[in-house]
């Protein structure tokens, strides 16, 4: 294809942004440079899965120097609020994507909002019922109850962020591994479940077999039955004759 190393590499940083971009990052930050526009583009992918034509808006010039500002606002503990509100005046930003952002950018002091971690701590932002509510319908599909859009920079800055550093403290990991326990503690509940009833269904497949066995078992001996009786019949009647 005569595709080249550069391009290859590039195309790796895609798939695997954590790992191959976001620590460089850190470190250009450090320097005192700010995020670029495949920075954030990157970041919107890592957290959301897909980057939209509309996030063209997201990075335009205006809105990197935006983002850039925010960024090094984050790093005062008195500011973190105001960064991320900062960053979801942004469009094409929200809280999740914010706090992703700096995430990346301070992963010792910013944990992402997720809904995965949500329910694996099972936490409501405060005004929020306590009591667990019905699974909701949104748009002909089911909706947690634990959904990131309840929540906003403040809960976040006050209830959630303490929650996963709680849990930190717990375990004595880094934050972002938290983050990550916590998001695989949901994954792993799922897999089990599925588990659970794959060999539920499995035992219940053996027992209908079974069941089908005895049955057969039963008409099989049935017929044994009424063939001897026919046979004794014929044999009766043959006599006679």
């Amino acid at each position: 294809m005569g595709d080249s190393k550069r391009d290859i590499e590039q195309w790796l940083d895609c798939y695997d942004p954590e790992i191959r971009v976001f620590p460089d990052l850190r470190k250009r930050l450090a320097k005192g440079e700010g995020l670029g526009k495949r920075d954030v583009l990157l970041i919107v992918k890592w957290k959301l899965g897909r980057i939209r034509g509309s996030n063209s808006k997201t990075v335009s010039d205006e809105n990197l120097k935006k983002i850039n500002t925010a960024i090094v606002e984050a790093a005062k503990p008195e500011k973190a609020l105001a960064a991320l509100k900062a960053l979801e005046e942004v469009p094409g930003i929200v809280l999740a994507t914010a706090t992703a952002i700096l995430t990346v950018c301070y992963p010792d002091t910013f944990t992402i909002i997720d809904e995965r971690v949500l329910e694996s701590l099972d936490l409501l932002p405060g005004g929020h019922e306590k009591k667990k509510r019905r699974k909701k319908k949104k748009e002909g599909k089911e909706k947690s109850k634990y959904n990131t859009e309840d929540w906003t920079a403040e809960t976040y800055v006050d209830e959630y962020l303490p929650k996963v550093k709680a849990r930190q403290d717990e375990w004595k990991r880094t934050l972002r591994e938290t983050d990550q326990a916590l998001w695989g503690l949901s994954v792993n509940r799922r897999v089990e479940k599925v588990i659970k009833r794959s060999e539920e269904e499995s035992r219940s497949r053996q027992d209908e077999l079974r069941c089908a066995d005895r049955v057969e078992m039963r008409f099989l001996a049935q017929i044994v039955t009424i063939s001897r009786h026919s046979e004794h019949f014929f044999k009766r009647t043959f006599r006679i004759i």
